[in-house]
Parts: C-alpha cells; structure tokens; sequence
C-alpha cells in the first residue's frame, strides 16, 4: 500500500491514473472506490486544494473515458467526482488547514445529516424504488430457508429498512467517505511521520456539544410524532451511531496501545464485529459515554 501511495505522489498523472483505475474497479469491488477516494485525499493533503482539484479534472475525464469504453456510461465520472471526490478532497483541505481529525468527522457528519433533510424532504418516496429488489432478496431468502424465516417478519424488516433507507444512505456516505481520508492520512503519517496517525486517531475525542447534539437527535426520535418526522430523524441516529462507532474504536485503539496488549486482539475485535453486532453496538455507546468519562485517562493509568 505505502509503494501505491509513493506512486500517487510521483505526479499529477500517476494520481489520476490511480484515481481513474480504482473507480472503475470499484464497480466491482467497493473498497476499491475508497482507495480512489483515498489517492485524491493523499494528494490534496501534501500538496494542497490546487493539486488536488487538478488531479480530480483529470481523474474524472479518464473515468469518463474508460466508462464509455467499458460499460457505455461516461456519466457515471460525474456521480463519482460528486459523491466521492469532492467530499474527500474538501475534507483533506481542512485537515490539511486545521490538522484537526475531530472537525473533519464533525463537517462529515453534519453534511450527511443535512443530506437526510433533503432527501426526505424533496425524494420522499426515495425507499419504494428499492422496494423490488429487496422483496427479490426476500423471496430467495424464503426459499433458501425452507419456510424458517416468517414471511410477515421479513416483509416488516423490508419496511423498516425503506423507512430509514436515507440513514442508510447517509451512513455509507461518511462511512467510505472516511475510511477514505484516514487511509490517505495514514499513507502521508508513514511517508512523512510514521506513527503520526496512530496517535492521532487514538486521540480523537468529538466533545461534549457533539455528544449533546447526538442524544438530542435521539431524544427527538423518540418523542416525535408523525411518521415522516419520526423517520427523519431515526434515519439522522444512524448517522449519529457511525459518528460514535468511531470514537469507540479510537478508545479501543488506544486502551490496547495504552497496556501494551498484543495487536491480535485488535484484530479479533474487528472480526468479531462481522458477526457479532452488539460488538459494534457496544463500541459506539462506549464513544459517547467516553465523552464524559474518558476510558482512556482511566484505563491507561
């Protein structure tokens, strides 16, 4: 990774090609999208908002380029520059500007919250497109089952899932969105700083008004009524959750650093995550209340 990452840095045309090239693998496999994110982000963060925007008018007419060649759909450049490039590349110049971690999530957080807003309240019936698909999936999960899965459950879980599908759609947003700048952020720690991230993210501590913002966004959940108001903002707690998911696993990241505890059970934890939810549930309640009580000053004593 860190020889793709000096290959970015070579030159403009090396880090579009990069860009380019994972974009169009990331049809295929998603991750890849991210490391796309990831060599815009890189190069904006070392050489700045002007490298990086010219990076991402090159990467974006090859993207156009090979998608019209590939799968006959050069727009499909554009949707990438705007749903990818853009917010990684505007976040790398903050980070950049500020060398703050902290107001980087907290920016990514309220665009994706605003993004919710918008698109209950002018894409309203956003979920019924997706209402076919995930009734195919349910019929072949029916009959994968052999009638064990109830029927009129699984129609509710559908329903639920196109009630918040925003949320979803927000979440995944900051998700990759991130994963991109941290990984580009890492590549330019250990080029130029090694370890410099490490102790970055281990330090990341969102604060008491995020926090308050948070559990006022689940208070208002609760108390609502009126089912499109009531979705908004369950859909805005995932959002919410992801924001706390990450302060939990700094906490995490730091608690085994702090007692010099083998790196294995950092691994296991994030296995683990796959295939044990209330992990992850856990970790995210552990950020927010790390908040107040600040696991890492007393577990790292």
């Amino acid at each position: 990774m860190i020889t793709l990452a000096r290959f970015i840095l070579k030159g403009y045309s090396q880090a579009a090609l990069v860009a380019a090239a994972m974009a169009m693998l990331g049809l295929i496999l998603p991750p890849f999208a991210w490391i796309s994110g990831a060599a815009i982000a890189l190069i904006t963060l070392v050489g700045g908002h002007r490298q990086g925007i010219l990076v991402t008018a090159i990467a974006a007419i090859g993207t156009a380029v090979f998608a019209g060649i590939i799968i006959s759909a050069p727009e499909f450049a554009a949707w990438f520059v705007l749903l990818i490039w853009l917010p990684v590349l505007m976040l790398a110049v903050v980070l950049r500007n500020t060398v703050s971690l902290v107001l980087c999530i907290q920016l990514l957080a309220g665009v994706s919250l605003l993004g919710i807003v918008i698109l209950y309240q002018f894409f309203p019936d956003l979920g019924e497109f997706w209402r076919p698909s995930l009734e195919m999936m349910a019929s072949e999960m029916l009959v994968q089952s052999e009638d064990a899965l109830d029927e009129a459950q699984l129609q509710q879980v559908i329903d639920n899932v196109i009630r918040i599908l925003p949320g979803f759609l927000a979440s995944s947003f900051m998700i990759g969105t991130l994963l991109s700048l941290y990984l580009a952020r890492w590549w330019q720690a250990t080029i130029y700083n090694p370890g410099g991230f490490g102790k970055e993210f281990r330090a990341l501590n969102l604060g008491k008004t995020t926090a308050l913002v948070a559990m006022a966004i689940a208070l208002v959940a609760t108390l609502v009524e009126g089912q499109a108001l009531a979705d908004t903002f369950y859909a805005m707690m995932l959002v919410v959750f992801m924001l706390y998911l990450n302060q939990g696993l700094a906490v995490l990241h730091a608690v085994i650093a702090g007692k010099q505890l083998n790196a294995v059970w950092l691994y296991l934890v994030y296995i683990l995550m796959f295939f044990i939810p209330h992990i992850v549930v856990l970790l995210a309640m552990a950020g927010l209340a790390d908040t107040w009580i600040d696991f890492r000053r007393r577990l790292v004593a």
